[in-house]
Parts: C-alpha cells; structure tokens; sequence
C-alpha cells in the first residue's frame, strides 16, 4: 500500500479489531456511485484515538481519511503528540523503533490512528 493517501466521502459502516486485537479494520461504503465496499486494515496499531459526534449510529459520514508514513526522526514527537503512554528503558516511546504510519478521519469520527500498516481491499 501507497505510504501517504487520501480517500474522500464515504460511510464507516463497521470498526472492528482483528488479529487478536493487534490490528484495526474499517468497512467503507463510497458514498458516491457505484457505492463500492471496502476495508482498511491498520496493521499493528499502536494508537487509537476517535470521537463520534452526538448520538450517530452506523454507517458514519466521514468526508475524507487521510494517511501518510511519518518518517524516522518524526516518530519520538508523533507518538508523543497523541500522548503514546509506553517507554522503554531509555524513556523513549517503545513503538518509535517501528515503522509508523498516522491516519486521520474527519466527519461524524474524528481523529487518528496510528500503525505499522495500511492495506486497502476492496470488495
């Protein structure tokens, strides 16, 4: 998978944790014709940080997901910045060693996910 990207107007009709709890996977339904299904996996998240508005059930309008690789020398300041609570025996966040990608989601869900990994599959 493309390390930065966009995909723009679509229902998260599901949010579901998979490979025993390691990875996070999102169902979307393009909410522009032909309305096709698909489901973003974040490998490996390390962080998690999402907010709904009001009372909204699913599927949820997001008006567009947002993804890109942080580089090497960014990791200590990106996982700080989303209050990433591990350290290790240096007192460096424990998941900066590992590759790290940053997604954000904007509409009825707001915020961020951060992980090893992004695929896209489409159905």
């Amino acid at each position: 998978m493309k390390l930065n990207g966009k995909i723009e107007v679509v229902n998260v009709a599901n949010i579901e944790f998979i490979d025993i709890g390691r990875s996070m996977r999102l169902e979307i339904i393009d909410s522009i014709p032909p309305h096709a299904t698909r489901f973003i996996t974040f490998r490996n998240t390390c962080g998690v940080t999402l907010f709904k508005s009001g009372e909204d059930e699913f599927p949820m309008d997001v008006i567009d997901i947002t993804w890109r690789e942080i580089p090497q020398n960014e990791r200590i300041k990106e996982l700080l910045r989303h209050r990433y609570p591990i350290f290790d025996s240096s007192e460096c966040p424990a998941a900066a060693k590992r590759p790290l990608i940053v997604a954000h989601l904007e509409g009825t869900i707001v915020g961020d996910i951060l992980a090893e990994e992004i695929t896209i599959e489409s159905m």
